[in-house]
């Protein structure tokens, strides 16, 4: 977020970095347009650093449906659904014991949403600290309340005057309030009048650019009106609304035009979007009205990378709503909204299988929030545009561990097979990859049934040979081996750019089976890492340098084009032959990277396998009590068998005085207390994610053999 110079808060900032420090929960309230963001994010600025996971910050104000508050806080923070489990449950288990500062903005249309989640993150985890705005109390338990009042403007340096003539001079450089002795009393008067409420303060300074202060502070005598509050509300409660309406009346036709239509986008636009959702071919006409807003302190203009996006301040956006409801416009605009998004979705995925990769992985990113609002929006009233939204939102978000999308794409799965929508088999195939949040069964029936449609006529399918990988992907995770060679098979066959996925799945279940083979090299970053991986794991067994140089080369991909998915598992099965080499260090580097980015991202599935990698490492540190616990816990999932062989004589070798290793995890895991004590003692030669992350997961899920849950 762009922001102009701090005034006036430096001793309210001291007070909330302080509180923030005693408190677990913390509220900044007060009137809309006091400036409770901006100083969030200079305490998030300010304490950021003293946090070991960082300072997140999550806009609400994207999401219209309190149901989303979970997924929005989730996507933000890159943690993904999993299994069955309530979104709002994976959060608590997810940050359980993450020490970071999770900033809530813009919460009063979710506030018992926003609320409610805020408590439970309190209430049941250790690490997160939170940091909210809301123009009330939240009114949970364990809250903490910081006022954040207007501006004083008691004389000519008061915080609310210096405000008006820093953001003046913004607009008018030659601005000063002593060029005249009407100017300083006209400032105090329009500071007054403005209650001293930084955002209606920089709107009227902003006027500045074509106007005098009296023509600003005349315009408020005869147009400003305030609108009938509730009773017994302070006036200053009662004042934006106006003040905006009066803002919007300076606007010209088109400037007013521009504004409206803004307002359906819920996390930013650009020209092209903007254009495209509203078929106006005339990029001046638009560029010179949103140029005029900006200048009016209504849009936010953003630069980066050489481009511009612009947003609207949440009060803005909220008059822009109304504005269209009045007109009856609203629902057609986010018809519109909606149908644009999809079209532009389902481009992006035609393009991203290739170098455009990175360029249609960015973009999901930075237009979640929008697509979020439009796949929402159409799954009421549009089922066609809803699935064009979710299934390729889904297939292109799952190589960038976004998988929320997924969950779009499942709850309208049943609704869009009994319409029979020509772009089902699209939609089967994203809901396919649910076999990485803990779904694989349900996946592989997905995927499968998107492999039949494809064969008949009058369906649209993915490209050639993808639903039949992810069948693959499903079946492994479902533990059916040679289910997913014979489907790795099938997508090999297709050929063409099939190969560049097939052909390393296809030489993973060889090699998982013991039969070698080479991975093929492949041009974009996402199947290159694949390959890459797949590369190592072939050369593990004959040539352990080589395997650990294609690992390294294939995070150094990952690290280049933010290629997640692959992080976790390059990490782990490096770790893994550190370990086989004796290299402790490095294997307890790696398996901090591994646990941390499974953990992360929801991936449940690849999580189990690298918790039941890392018992023979634990017992090669010489702490074979840990060892033996870890073990028994991940003995009880088939999954941890099949893909980690040695843990099957690992535990004849982890026996001790004749105890067997459940025997031992018994005994030393009376509670989740002790156990928690225990293994803080024992794990101090491991990385605090590994430990903290490792134990947490194994005692949230029931792993740990004889705990008191």
């Amino acid at each position: 977020m762009a922001f102009g110079t701090f005034v006036g808060r430096e001793e309210l900032l001291a007070s909330v970095v302080e509180n923030v420090g005693a408190h677990r929960l913390v509220t900044l309230t007060g009137v809309g347009g006091v400036g409770k963001t901006r100083l969030a994010v200079e305490v998030a600025a300010t304490i950021g650093p003293r946090f070991r996971d960082g300072a997140w910050m999550v806009d609400l104000a994207a999401v219209g449906d309190a149901a989303a508050v979970p997924d929005a806080i989730a996507s933000a923070l890159g943690i993904n659904p999993q299994a069955e489990t309530p979104m709002s449950q994976t959060l608590i288990n997810a940050l359980s014991r993450q020490h970071l500062l999770l900033v809530l903005d813009n919460c009063e249309h979710v506030l018992r949403a926003a609320a409610g989640l805020a408590e439970l993150l309190v209430a049941r985890s250790d690490g997160p600290r939170i940091l909210a705005t809301f123009r009330e109390r939240l009114q949970v338990s364990g809250e903490h309340e910081v006022p954040v009042l207007p501006l004083t403007l008691d004389d000519p340096s008061s915080p609310a005057v210096v405000l008006f003539a820093e953001r003046a001079r913004s607009v008018r450089p030659n601005f000063s309030l002593d060029d005249h002795p009407a100017t300083i009393t006209a400032v105090l008067e329009i500071c007054r009048r403005l209650d001293g409420l930084p955002l209606g303060i920089e709107l009227a300074a902003a006027r500045m650019a074509g106007m005098s202060v009296t023509d600003v502070r005349d315009r408020l005598d005869d147009r400003f009106r305030l609108l009938a509050g509730r009773p017994g509300a302070p006036q200053r409660q009662q004042s934006l609304p106006e003040l905006v309406r009066w803002s919007y009346d300076l606007l010209d036709d088109a400037e007013r035009e521009v504004l409206r239509r803004a307002a359906v986008f819920v996390g930013g636009f650009d020209l092209a979007a903007f254009r495209g959702v509203f078929g106006n071919d005339d990029d001046t006409a638009v560029l010179r009205a949103l140029d005029r807003l900006v200048r009016s302190s209504l849009v936010v203009a953003e630069h980066a990378d050489g481009r511009v996006r612009y947003r609207l301040l949440e009060t803005i956006r909220q008059f822009g709503v109304d504005e269209l409801t009045a007109d009856d416009a609203l629902d057609s605009s986010r018809d519109r909204h909606a149908r644009w998004f999809a079209g532009a979705v389902v481009a992006q995925w035609a393009s991203h299988n290739g170098p455009c990769w990175d360029a249609a992985v960015e973009w999901l990113r930075t237009e979640l929030a929008d697509l979020r609002a439009a796949f929402r929006w159409a799954a009421d009233c549009d089922l066609a545009t809803a699935v064009d939204i979710a299934a390729h939102a889904g297939l292109i978000g799952t190589s960038a561990n976004l998988f929320e999308p997924i969950s779009w794409a499942e709850s309208v799965v049943d609704a869009a097979a009994a319409a029979d929508l020509p772009r089902l088999p699209r939609l089967l195939c994203a809901c396919g990859y649910a076999c990485f949040v803990g779904r694989p069964v349900a996946a592989a029936a997905y995927a499968e049934q998107a492999m039949r449609l494809e064969a008949e006529p009058g369906y649209e399918s993915c490209e050639p040979g993808l639903s039949a990988f992810v069948a693959a992907l499903a079946n492994v995770y479902a533990g059916r081996l040679d289910r997913y060679i014979e489907l790795a098979t099938i997508a090999d066959g297709f050929g063409g750019a099939a190969l560049a996925f097939a052909r390393p799945a296809l030489v993973d279940g060889l090699q998982a089976s013991g039969r070698l083979d080479e991975a093929l090299e492949v041009a974009n970053p996402f199947w290159l890492a694949y390959a890459l991986w797949i590369a190592g794991i072939t050369r593990s067994k004959v040539d352990p340098p080589r395997a650990l140089a294609a690992w390294d080369e294939g995070l150094a991909v990952v690290r280049e084009h933010r290629v997640d998915f692959f992080r976790g598992f390059l990490a782990r099965d490096a770790a893994r032959l550190h370990t086989t080499a004796g290299e402790a260090d490095a294997a307890l580097s790696q398996f901090d990277v591994a646990i941390e980015s499974f953990h992360r991202a929801g991936n449940i599935a690849q999580l189990i396998i690298t918790l039941a990698s890392l018992p023979e490492l634990l017992a090669r540190l010489g702490e074979p009590a840990a060892a033996a616990t870890l073990h028994a816990a991940m003995v009880k999932i088939p999954a941890s068998v099949d893909h980690v062989p040695e843990l099957a004589d690992l535990g004849g070798r982890l026996a001790t005085d004749g105890l067997t290793t459940r025997e031992i995890a018994a005994r030393l895991f009376i509670s989740a207390k002790t156990a928690d004590r225990h293994i803080q003692n024992i794990y101090t030669k491991i990385g605090t994610s590994t430990r903290a992350t490792a134990t947490r997961w194994a005692l949230d899920n029931g792993l740990l053999a004889g705990t008191d849950r």
